[in-house]
């Protein structure tokens, strides 16, 4: 199969770009584009995940159990909390086994119940609009690989909803966004975004968790950021991710990539609280 789309260029048969794109990602690849729009599949040795609530462990993931190591080596499955009754837990709070990741949603949550919100409210919408998006997609990131070509491929798909967007807004302010794929039960994100002026919000982080939580309430067991390393625009990953092998993550991913997850478009959560977050 990757032998025959080297060279394919995207933007002049939206339905076979449709088709290349989802059959890459059932596949396990991710993909990124040139800027003339031809594609190249990504097949990285390290991928940046998070398991969901409600990911099972399978006979392939044993190897890994309970070891989480440098870099947010990832564990066994999620896991949920005993009686939850020490130092106030909740009865049955989910515990993904990342240190890091407590820790950042443990601050996500002091920053969404303790800061000021003068120009309205933070809320969580889905696919409500695309064209902004894009538009802010090219002032965060001046270099990007989603080119003009792709996003006319996007904007058919996003039209289809085989393309998803999680934005975060800030009133009427569009701060955050992640574009992704559905692939049966695990949510692919392409490319992310934020709006650096409203950082006081970690609005990067605030959308994950907050995203996150809607994932697992629909059914999804893989949060996928794609292929990872030690380069620093790769560093946020490790907060909210663990980098799994390439067989490590094959063996997740396999068994839930068949079958449809919905996710409701719209508004989501129109007062985003800390009870809307993952942790």
């Amino acid at each position: 199969m990757i032998g025959s789309i080297l060279g394919y260029e995207v933007g002049t048969n939206l339905d076979q770009d449709r088709k290349i794109i989802s059959n890459l990602l059932f596949a396990g690849f991710g993909y990124l584009t040139t800027s003339g729009g031809k594609v190249i599949p990504t097949l990285n040795s390290t991928r940046a995940v998070l398991l969901l609530p409600g990911a099972t462990e399978t006979k392939a993931q044993g190897g890994a159990a309970g070891k989480e190591k440098k870099r947010g080596r990832s564990p066994a499955s999620p896991a949920m909390r005993g009686s939850g009754k020490r130092r106030g837990k909740k009865e049955g709070m989910w515990d993904p086994g990342h240190r890091k990741l407590k820790k950042r949603a443990k601050d996500v949550a002091r920053v969404v119940r303790n800061l000021d919100r003068p120009e309205g409210k933070l809320s969580l919408r889905v696919n409500t609009d695309f064209k902004q998006t894009m538009v802010l997609l090219k002032n965060h990131h001046k270099d990007s690989w989603a080119g003009e070509k792709l996003q006319k491929v996007w904007e058919a798909m996003w039209k289809a909803k085989d393309m998803i967007v999680f934005e975060l807004w800030y009133g009427e302010q569009l701060i955050a966004a992640d574009i992704a794929h559905i692939v049966g039960r695990s949510f692919y994100v392409a490319t992310r975004f934020f709006n650096k002026k409203y950082r006081k919000f970690q609005p990067g982080f605030l959308l994950a968790l907050a995203e996150g939580r809607v994932l697992a309430k629909a059914g999804f067991v893989l949060w996928d950021l794609g292929g990872t390393d030690s380069s620093p625009n790769m560093a946020y990953k490790s907060e909210v991710t663990f980098e799994m092998s390439r067989p490590e993550f094959l063996s997740r991913f396999l068994p839930v990539r068949v079958g449809r997850t919905d996710i409701p478009t719209g508004v989501l959560v129109e007062d985003i609280q800390p009870d809307d977050l993952l942790l």
